[in-house]
């Protein structure tokens, strides 16, 4: 076990998955940034607040990376629309949504998640609506290009899924000061703002649609919400020196356990690192559990989740590195830079945790 700036040995993450990366990330690359710019994501009025929101800070994010690492076998047109989604989705959890807590109006929030709404419409058909803004412009092309393939079911499900996560922000913006204390609360809380539920029905659009019968099946229910656990507790660990720099760490897992818990916050972090541990096992065991038409899709979760992995360790979103250059990490966060193992079967990773 390593040590890292002095730190005592830290606590790893296990993660007994396999990433791959998309051939076509390079053509999702050009594309994102063209079609960002395009909708109006880099427009002079969004590029004062926050200071990650710029084309030198998406260029190092490097979202389209995520997504190739999450949908390693989608063809090139696939991997174009399934990363402007993610990222539209990115723009508001990072930008748009919180542009109004800025101002102090969350009706006026609450009022644009209707507005958005209003451009996925359950039969696909076109409105007579003029989007206003980027998100808006997004939703619009977007949804047409998704729909056409899609069974009524699955377009609720998706669109479902979209309300959930719009829904998930407002409530992040609601708490952002702190004022979650519970961590069951949280957990819960987590699974809708964090987007993970979009993540997971809009990667059946490059597998293929599943049956009515297995969204009911509690066994395929419980290793999705392992895969939405799996990638939201480990963003909340490498990503809590940001965000408590930025001062949004109350809705981060680490800090709300600190205060649940009063442990802490390397303790904090041990806690949230188990809760992660246990929720990466259930994923691997799900395939046994879940109907065999099933068992591809949870599979293709098993990747992604080790290719989240992957990206957040190259990405410079997290203050650590950007893509294809890793650089010296400090604090929580620094996940694997020095230890970035892989075995047959199975692979840790090293993850700094702060002081109390």
């Amino acid at each position: 076990m390593l040590l890292i700036m002095g730190f005592p040995p830290q606590p790893q993450f296990h993660m007994p998955f396999r990433s791959r990366l998309n051939p076509h990330v390079d053509q999702a690359r050009l594309h994102a940034e063209e079609w960002a710019g395009r909708m109006g994501m880099f427009d002079e009025e969004y590029l004062a607040w926050p200071e990650r929101w710029s084309e030198k800070t998406f260029t190092r994010a490097d979202f389209p990376l995520f997504v190739a690492l999450t949908h390693p076998d989608a063809d090139a047109d696939e991997l174009d629309l399934v990363t402007s989604w993610h990222v539209a989705l990115w723009f508001v959890d990072d930008l748009f949504l919180p542009l109004f807590r800025r101002d102090h109006d969350q009706a006026s929030a609450e009022a644009q998640v209707e507005r958005l709404m209003l451009f996925l419409p359950l039969d696909a058909l076109p409105r007579p609506l003029s989007p206003d803004n980027p998100v808006e412009r997004a939703f619009a092309g977007l949804w047409t290009r998704t729909a056409a393939t899609m069974s009524p079911l699955w377009r609720d499900r998706f669109v479902s899924s979209v309300r959930r996560f719009l829904e998930g922000v407002l409530w992040e913006l609601e708490h952002v000061d702190g004022a979650v204390s519970d961590l069951i609360e949280y957990l819960g809380a987590r699974r809708d703002f964090g987007g993970l539920q979009f993540t997971a029905v809009l990667m059946e659009h490059g597998l293929g649609e599943l049956p009515p019968n297995v969204h009911g099946r509690r066994e395929f229910r419980t290793a999705l919400d392992a895969f939405v656990d799996g990638v939201s507790l480990h963003n909340d660990i490498v990503s809590y020196d940001r965000e408590v720099e930025e001062g949004t760490v109350g809705n981060n897992g680490v800090e709300v356990t600190h205060n649940a818990l009063g442990v802490d916050r390397r303790g904090a972090g041990e806690v949230v690192n188990a809760l992660l541990t246990a929720r990466v096992n259930t994923l691997a065991d799900a395939p046994a559990h879940v109907p065999p038409e099933a068992a591809a899709f949870i599979e293709a979760l098993q990747e992604a989740l080790a290719g989240s992995y992957r990206w957040h360790e190259l990405t410079g979103r997290f203050g650590q590195a950007t893509a294809g250059s890793l650089g010296m990490p400090r604090g929580m966060g620094t996940s694997a830079v020095y230890a970035f193992r892989r075995h047959t079967s199975a692979s840790s990773r090293t993850v700094g945790l702060t002081g109390p």
